[in-house]
């Protein structure tokens, strides 16, 4: 028989990462004693659904995290529209602000909300 360094070396290879693959499946059927507790951020960020914004009260901070294509800028600009022309009267109407076109309003149409 002619066993090789070459073959001796993939044999622990494979042995290795079946074994440790073996044991992170155990792991992860119990609970993680050392992880840190979720906070109110990681769990809004693992929730299925969209989060809801009512954009005639939110924050830039809350419209950033709520709105995609929206960064403290555009938040910014939509607050600035509201303050000078008073609130939304619908989702839509956040397309007259400069930045938030029909693109970034149909991927965030779900998750706008207009309350006063």
């Amino acid at each position: 028989m002619n066993i090789t360094y070459k073959t001796i070396v993939s044999t622990a290879v494979l042995f290795l990462l079946f074994t440790s693959s073996v044991s992170m499946a155990d792991a992860m059927d119990k609970p993680a004693m050392d992880m840190p507790a979720m906070d109110d951020s990681m769990a809004m960020m693992m929730k299925l659904e969209p989060m809801m914004v009512n954009i005639n009260t939110a924050t830039s901070e809350e419209m950033s995290e709520a709105l995609k294509g929206v960064g403290p800028m555009i938040a910014g600009a939509i607050i600035k529209h509201r303050e000078a022309n008073g609130p939304f009267a619908s989702a839509d109407d956040i397309m007259m602000v400069k930045g938030v076109g029909d693109v970034t309003f149909q991927a965030n149409k779900e998750a706008i909300v207009v309350q006063k």
